[in-house]
């Protein structure tokens, strides 16, 4: 493939270009329909004024104004404000889990009101760089008390932490002797403004609260509590948005994390900074959040029920697929094609509304 051709495709759905089979879209060149960057950088460090325990609220005053292109480097505190730490009991989590009630653990940075967005363009999000914290954890609460809360909750009655020192030079971290992790860090937490639209909670607790704040404990199509393992450094996510100014919040930030987040909790961590890049999208209008990696394109589904996330995340799919111009196809072809190479992984099924996200590779279109 030319490595000049710009893919007609992606730039009506994504407006991106390819460099060639499995290589990067080149998202650094100007999109139409993009407001221009300033190329001001920002930083946004994590403190009591800045961050906000397990709830996204649209009327919480923007902790920073930016323009579309330019970089912000936010600063994310671990669960319950920091408090989910090295020398933290079992006793010590259970209270601050309650303490929040129908809030998220999470402690999200933000908002960051991006000038331009208005509801109904999207919100393209450029992940540019994780920077670590040194220490990580992992937990599951005890079954007995909460037994709704991790998927074998009941088969583990007294809950479990254990913390970590992760080793920022290699980019690992010790489980026990014998066994070391390679970390790959990730925002478990990433949203814009909440949906308005929102439907009521299925399970769970209100996804309200008196207030009218938004819950951080679900996924839904603001992105949110995604745990989505593919959003690493290098990653794009496209977001619908709700909120005049788009409002992003990132934080649940994970060093590691497999498919499914069975016990609770990832590998939890917090970062230095996670370098992110929000470009105002008017010339895209999405439904659901989207991502792109260098070899992949991502679709997600979120949903009480596994099987209709598994359905939201498949439609995703085949509506690009059917809708791309690099190869025309018909809506019976990209059915077909993403059940051949569409590989359909369980994000997690301990958010309340579990997520599926279907990938397809970037390699299989050849046409020249």
């Amino acid at each position: 493939m030319n490595a000049s051709r710009r893919v007609p495709a992606f730039a009506a759905l994504f407006g991106l270009c390819l460099s060639g089979p499995g290589t990067r879209a080149q998202t650094g060149q100007e999109k139409p329909g993009a407001k221009s960057s300033t190329g001001k950088h920002y930083s946004l460090p994590a403190n009591k004024d800045t961050v906000q325990w397990g709830w996204f609220d649209p009327a919480e005053k923007p902790k920073l104004v930016v323009e579309s292109g330019d970089t912000v480097s936010i600063e994310t505190l671990r669960h319950g404000m920091d408090e989910v730490k090295p020398g933290a009991s079992m006793d010590d989590i259970v209270k601050l889990r309650l303490a929040n009630p129908g809030g998220g653990p999470h402690s999200v940075t933000g908002p960051i009101f991006v000038d331009g967005a208005e509801p109904g363009d999207t919100l393209e999000i450029r992940i540019k760089k994780i920077v670590m914290k040194d220490t990580g954890f992992n937990f599951n609460l005890p079954g007995k008390q909460f037994p709704t809360v991790g998927l074998l909750a009941s088969e583990f009655p007294e809950g479990h932490v254990e913390y970590f020192k992760l080793d920022l030079k290699t980019m690992t971290t010790e489980f026990k002797p014998g066994i070391v992790l390679q970390l790959k860090p990730f925002p478990g937490t990433i949203a814009v403004g909440p949906d308005p639209n929102e439907p009521k909670e299925k399970a769970g607790p209100p996804i309200h609260d008196a207030k009218g704040r938004t819950s951080t404990l679900r996924p839904w199509k603001n992105g949110s509590n995604m745990d989505v393992n593919e959003l690493q450094a290098g990653s794009t996510l496209y977001f619908p948005v709700f909120q005049k100014g788009g409002l992003i919040w990132t934080g649940d930030s994970h060093c590691l994390q497999g498919n499914g987040e069975v016990n609770l909790t990832a590998l939890e961590c917090s970062f230095q900074e996670i370098e992110i890049e929000p470009i105002v999208r008017k010339d895209l209008h999405i439904a659901w959040p989207r991502a792109e990696t260098s070899t992949h394109w991502i679709f997600m589904g979120f949903d009480e029920d596994l099987n209709e996330a598994m359905k939201i995340a498949a439609r995703e799919t085949v509506n690009f697929l059917a809708e791309q111009k690099m190869v025309p196809m018909s809506r019976e072809e990209a059915y077909a094609l993403t059940s051949i190479v569409g590989d359909c992984r369980v994000s997690q099924v301990v958010d309340i509304r579990k997520g599926v996200h279907c990938m397809i590779p970037k390699a299989i279109f050849v046409k020249k």
